[in-house]
């Protein structure tokens, strides 16, 4: 297989994932060449990847449209690849690989464990001697690196990083802990290690982290493009997050994180690599994968609210 096309319309951190693939084929085949299919906004991740040859866009708000499905179906068939990875089980994403008219496509493979397993294993079909690197790889754009270095140089360290969320909370229940939670948290990790705690999200969640500002912790919510954001991630000495793409940005960057689960499981999400580490509560029903909890309450699912900051902390500490 000389040339092959990812195909994965999905959230930041599924697309992240898939990033093993282009990394193990290019470290035993670097002649391959290998695009990528993503959603806008999200190819700012990949661009300057050096195991990924070339970055399609897919426009979210044409996905309803089937004369665009088709105008990106001919611009893909135009290159006429060996194989297509088609790693989301819906008939759009099958439309595109058949009109694309690969030799052949490959779909994604159901292991029962973390989704990196997944990916790779589809990439297993097309290569079966490939050997699975034990990290993911993003890379940074240089321009990015030196904009945040100049932004961040008169910080503190260590640089504790928290993605609080909460923009997709009502969609994503059980993936996002209390704001004051994360306070709490925060001033233990300031009191602890001095350093700066530097909040990272979305523009739309910059006026719920604001609550956080202060005392050693920078928000910087909102700032940043996805490309920088990743930049940013990657200067982490600890990077604690829920279930989110910040989190699966810093764990490909072979930065030290900890992620706070409740509905998701870590034997499908926890950040992957040797420096991926999860907490979560005792609560009976966690890992329930339900993305509406029958037991919120005031936005707030159980699995995530009886995770105690004081746990978290400890747990901190084994990591550092």
């Amino acid at each position: 297989m000389k040339k092959m096309l990812v195909i994965r319309l999905g959230a930041i951190g599924d697309v992240v994932f898939t990033t093993i693939i282009p990394y193990a084929v290019k470290l035993m085949y670097p002649d391959c060449e290998i695009h990528y299919l993503v959603p806008n906004g999200i190819h700012k991740l990949l661009e300057s990847n050096p195991s990924i040859d070339k970055v399609f866009t897919w426009e979210r708000s044409k996905r309803k449209s089937l004369k665009y499905l088709i105008s990106v179906a001919r611009q893909l068939r135009r290159e006429k690849y060996d194989a297509i990875f088609n790693l989301n089980n819906t008939l759009r994403c099958f439309l595109l690989s058949a009109f694309a008219m690969p030799k052949k496509i490959i779909s994604k493979q159901s292991t029962g464990g973390h989704w990196v397993d997944d990916a790779f294993f589809a990439a297993k079909k097309v290569f079966p001697k490939l050997e699975k690197p034990n990290r993911l790889f993003l890379s940074v754009k240089p321009e990015a690196a030196n904009k945040i270095k100049e932004d961040i140089c008169n910080f503190p360290r260590p640089y504790i990083m928290i993605a609080p969320g909460g923009d997709t909370s009502k969609n994503r229940a059980g993936r996002s802990w209390n704001i004051n939670s994360w306070k709490e948290l925060s001033q233990m990790i300031i009191k602890e290690y001095g350093g700066t705690v530097i909040v990272c999200g979305s523009d739309s969640e910059k006026e719920l982290h604001s609550a956080l500002e202060g005392n050693g912790i920078v928000v910087l919510s909102g700032k940043y493009d996805l490309a920088e954001s990743s930049a940013l991630l990657s200067m982490a000495d600890l990077m604690i997050s829920g279930d989110t793409g910040p989190l699966h940005i810093a764990a490909a960057h072979n930065v030290k994180t900890l992620a706070l689960l409740g509905s998701t499981s870590p034997e499908k999400i926890r950040p992957y690599g040797e420096n991926g580490h999860w907490i979560s509560s005792d609560f009976e029903c966690k890992y329930c994968w339900k993305k509406k909890c029958k037991y919120v309450q005031e936005g707030e699912t159980p699995c995530m609210n009886s995770l105690k900051a004081s746990n978290v902390m400890e747990k901190i500490k084994k990591i550092l």
